[in-house]
């Protein structure tokens, strides 16, 4: 956490996703990433409360796909 802000991993976490599905969800455009904030030489993306509550209803409106094996009759 920067501050009051959480770093990439940190929001996927915060809602129980990897960090890889975010950056997918965000290549998709599921998502609009916020912008990068540099720290030092290194650019960071610093999600707020308001974009992490976006990130939640995102995955909220997917389907949840457990380890199942489905069959067609």
């Amino acid at each position: 956490m920067i501050g009051s802000k959480l770093t990439t991993a940190e929001a996927a976490k915060r809602v129980g996703i990897h960090q890889v599905t975010l950056q997918k969800w965000i290549a998709a455009g599921k998502l609009k990433a916020p912008k990068p904030t540099l720290i030092g030489a290194v650019g960071y993306r610093l999600w707020s409360a308001k974009d992490v509550a976006a990130l939640l209803k995102v995955k909220q409106a997917i389907p949840a796909v457990r380890n199942c094996l489905c069959f067609e009759s």
